[in-house]
């Protein structure tokens, strides 16, 4: 768990030209372990709500970034309660619970069994997208990214133009509108596990290599998406800071990992030797786990070239070696394995308190009345 997190590091509310920072919440990848990153900000929003009453996790952040799970964590809290309305229509608790009571029929009871997709005689997917699908259209309906709360920026990749797409919520509705379900259906079709996604853009004049999707998870180069939030932000302008871009000391960050990294990676000393079949099985952990890794380097870097009294708020959050108990298979989503999850969330939580939690959220508040 890494924090660069300083707790009296709020600017002070008596200083007149003191500007907002932008307060940024990134989520990895990491399907049924966003159980972890769920748990963590369940008791977050909780948290919060013991001191500004009446208030969600949307309310404290301006910028929410999720990959794959995390994308789906996203498009959660930041749905409002109606068209128009400014509440969230869903609490953090009902973030955990979705995942707690949907997870087996998203994974387990959708699994696909054949010989052929086996052998790769046929379709390799392992698991059938389409309860997932309904899933979303019963929670999010036709929501559009528009509708969304806040920005945010949930990573994808384009099959169609062999290149990264950015669903992001702010941006020129008249050549971009994307339906909430659809973009986290796509962030959340990981090769191998999901099938890719077509989807279409709903705005009313989009480009012509925009006008239809071929999407897959936006983990094949992004599973942790703090460094492309970091990216949005700065070439952002937010009202709270007068419509002015934010520097990396003027960005308040919490990013949540999901406890990868647990995966088995057997017969390493011969993996020269190693068949087409056995590389497809392991490839697809390795990136995400390696970009996860990565990027959560590059923002060390990044705050360790600020002065110590510049320094911004950078708070990274992950579950502990010791505590990655459960299976590494990442869509075991069984009750053994949930409960296992659950366990590794609460000691993850415990860590994170240790490591600067409650200030950091304490600091959320305070940000909110500079």
């Amino acid at each position: 768990m890494e924090n660069n997190h300083k707790a009296n590091s709020s600017v002070s509310v008596m200083d007149p030209k003191a500007k907002k920072k932008v307060r940024i919440l990134s989520l990895d990848g990491g399907g049924i372990r966003g159980v972890i990153s769920a748990f963590v900000l369940k008791y977050a929003e909780e948290y919060l709500q013991e001191k500004a009453p009446g208030t969600s996790l949307s309310d404290h952040f301006d910028l929410i970034a999720g990959t794959s799970t995390g994308g789906i964590l996203t498009g959660i809290y930041l749905a409002p309660e109606s068209e128009g309305s400014k509440r969230a229509k869903f609490s953090a608790n009902d973030a955990l619970k979705f995942y707690v009571d949907e997870g087996f029929n998203i994974f387990n009871k959708s699994q696909r069994s054949s010989w052929k997709r086996f052998w790769g005689l046929g379709n390799a997917t392992s698991f059938d997208s389409t309860y997932l699908r309904e899933l979303l259209q019963d929670k999010l309906g036709d929501m559009h990214m528009s509708d969304l709360l806040k920005p945010c920026l949930i990573p994808t990749y384009n099959m169609n133009t062999k290149s990264s797409f950015f669903f992001i919520s702010r941006e020129d509705r008249a050549k971009r509108e994307f339906y909430v379900r659809d973009a986290l259906i796509s962030t959340a079709s990981a090769p191998t596990y999901f099938p890719p996604v077509k989807i279409k853009n709903i705005a009313p004049s989009p480009c012509a290599e925009e006008m239809q999707l071929l999407n897959i998870d936006g983990g094949v180069f992004a599973n942790n998406p703090l460094m492309c939030a970091y990216a949005e932000a700065r070439s952002s302008c937010f009202e709270e800071r007068n419509n002015e871009c934010p520097t990396a000391e003027d960005m308040y960050i919490l990013s949540i990992g999901t406890g990868g990294g647990v995966f088995d990676i057997p017969g390493i000393s011969k993996s020269h030797k190693w068949s087409l079949l056995k590389w497809a099985k392991t490839v697809p952990e390795i990136m995400m786990d390696g970009s996860a890794d990565t990027v959560t380097y590059q923002m060390n870097r990044v705050y360790g070239t600020l002065k110590p009294d510049a320094m911004g708020d950078f708070l990274r959050i992950d579950t502990p070696d010791q505590y990655r108990t459960y299976n590494p298979d990442m869509t075991d989503a069984s009750e053994k394995n949930i409960d296992q999850l659950l366990r590794a969330a609460e000691k993850t939580l415990v860590c994170a308190q240790k490591n600067g939690l409650d200030a950091f959220l304490d600091g959320l508040l305070d940000e909110e009345i500079v």
